[in-house]
């Protein structure tokens, strides 16, 4: 139980009468409701309140529920923008707002990174010399990874060699880092794996993937607790059949997932509002932003929009949606890594984005601000285990509890 609130009976004769207290006790699960509506930056302060309070929010079951209820009422939306070094940028003031360099010592850390992907308001980063971090810019929180297995070491380019991606896996509660190295052959037969578990801070080997599977793209695109890429399973150019290929962090497998239709038209794909999104590219005239509705289910694949190209770039050679705006009439749409759009959807206006500071040439990671935590520490049988705080005596409680209640905020009415 907490006080929180100490109030005069009757505010209109305050002045005239003597003050007569009320006090009202809040139960712990109703002060989670009320901190849960609160932003990253706010709840962090929140925890200078109290121990009882830190401990709530730093509690995994309040963190779930923080981030659960900022993506579903759409709060607490980051975007990040990456050249030689990153920046942050308030999305609710995009069109009048600036680019704002990170702080040190994570600017020099995470200077010329390119991204692996996000999840739930972590950012997996790796640099040119083969490093891997986990980062959570609403914390300014950073881990770096440990050394990858001897065979995945200078090996983390743009090429068709490497692939990688991140996600979380929801059977085990636990943050993951995909590696795949292919063969010299392109087709992934005989392709080596391996996974990074943040609740282990190791990489493990799997089995290696014995199907022929060529895929598009380098980063794999988390969904549902499964990485995503575009694939092709035969060597027979005259049946060029895509589908997408998932692969499931939980039970570490692969699977399939229809596409739109089976065509030989250029195709990409994208994590939209969390839904996938495939886009397909008619050739200087529009693009076609196709979006699965009911995950996994044929059927449920829908065109939610086209862009006339023209209107987008004279060469639009990269297309990526990211968010909706608040109003969700317009998306904000990454274009050739030059520029960032508004997309009206009912007027099929293309606006501007205009930012101060910002580089001519970057990436844009668009996120949800999460307490996600980073910090894991060493158990007796050599894995990484969630600090536990340490037991108290239930005399000690009550008199942490005692203290606390005598501090309770004041709000005179």
């Amino acid at each position: 139980m907490s006080k929180l609130i100490s109030c005069h009976s009757d505010p209109n004769t305050a002045s005239l009468a003597p003050r007569t207290d009320v006090t009202v006790y809040f139960a712990e699960s109703l002060i989670a409701e009320f901190l849960c509506r609160l932003p990253v930056k706010i709840l962090l302060r929140c925890r200078c309140v109290s121990k009882l309070w830190c401990s709530l929010i730093d509690s995994p079951s309040f963190v779930k529920k923080h981030l659960k209820r900022s993506i579903e009422c759409r709060m607490g939306t980051g975007v990040i923008i990456r050249e030689c070094i990153s920046y942050s940028v308030d999305f609710d003031s995009l069109d009048n707002g600036s680019a704002i360099e990170i702080d040190e010592p994570l600017k020099t850390l995470l200077c010329e990174t390119g991204s692996v992907g996000t999840c739930n308001g972590l950012l997996c980063v790796f640099n040119m010399m083969g490093d891997m971090f986990l980062w959570n810019p609403a914390t300014k929180k950073c881990r770096k990874l440990p050394t990858a297995p001897a065979d995945f070491r200078s090996v983390f380019n743009f090429s068709w060699s490497s692939l990688s991606g991140f996600g979380f896996d929801v059977v085990n509660d636990d943050y993951k880092v995909l590696r795949i190295l292919r063969p010299d052959d392109p087709f992934l037969s005989g392709s080596k794996v391996v996974v990074y578990s943040l609740k282990t801070n190791s990489w493990k080997r799997l089995q290696d993937i014995p199907v022929q599977y060529q895929l598009n793209a380098s980063w794999g695109n988390y969904l549902g607790g499964a990485l995503h890429w575009i694939m092709v399973k035969t060597r027979d150019v005259e049946s060029f059949f895509p589908s997408i290929l998932a692969f499931d962090l939980g039970v570490e497998n692969c699977r399939e997932i229809p596409m739109p239709h089976k065509n030989g038209k250029e195709m990409s794909l994208v994590i939209f509002e969390e839904s996938l999104c495939v886009l397909e590219f008619h050739l200087d005239i529009h693009v076609d932003v196709w979006v699965m509705t009911d995950y996994g289910v044929e059927n449920s694949w829908c065109k939610l929009f086209s862009v006339e190209q023209p209107k987008v770039s004279e060469s639009c050679m990269t297309f990526k949606p990211l968010a909706y705006s608040k109003s969700q009439r317009d998306v904000l749409v990454q274009v050739n890594t030059e520029k960032l759009i508004w997309y009206n959807l009912e007027k099929k206006e293309v606006r501007t984005v205009k930012i101060a500071n910002i580089p001519d040439v970057f990436d844009v990671e668009v996120f949800t601000e999460s307490l996600v935590s980073l910090d894991y520490n060493s158990s007796t049988d050599g894995k990484q285990a969630q600090k536990q705080p340490k037991q108290k005596n239930k005399q000690q409680k009550m008199k942490e509890r005692d203290n606390y209640l005598s501090k309770g905020f004041k709000l005179v009415l």
